[in-house]
């Protein structure tokens, strides 16, 4: 499976948890919306986004995918 061009948002959000301040990431898939990957940083969140995607779609990413377009 081809994942090089998926696109995707990717948004980072300061949260505060009273005794610190944590910068979480979340990482959007543009093409499948219930898509997403969440992490403290951006590869982390990158990488659960496309760990979904193929957990989703497996091998036939492309054709389910890429053809509803």
């Amino acid at each position: 499976m081809d994942l090089t061009a998926v696109p995707y948002l990717l948004v980072s959000r300061e949260l505060d948890f009273g005794f610190s301040n944590e910068r979480v990431y979340l990482c959007l898939c543009l093409i499948d919306h219930l898509v997403m990957g969440i992490g403290l940083s951006r590869d982390e969140a990158m990488r659960g986004m496309m760990n979904e995607l193929e957990e989703k779609y497996g091998d036939d990413f492309e054709d389910s995918i890429f053809a509803r377009n």
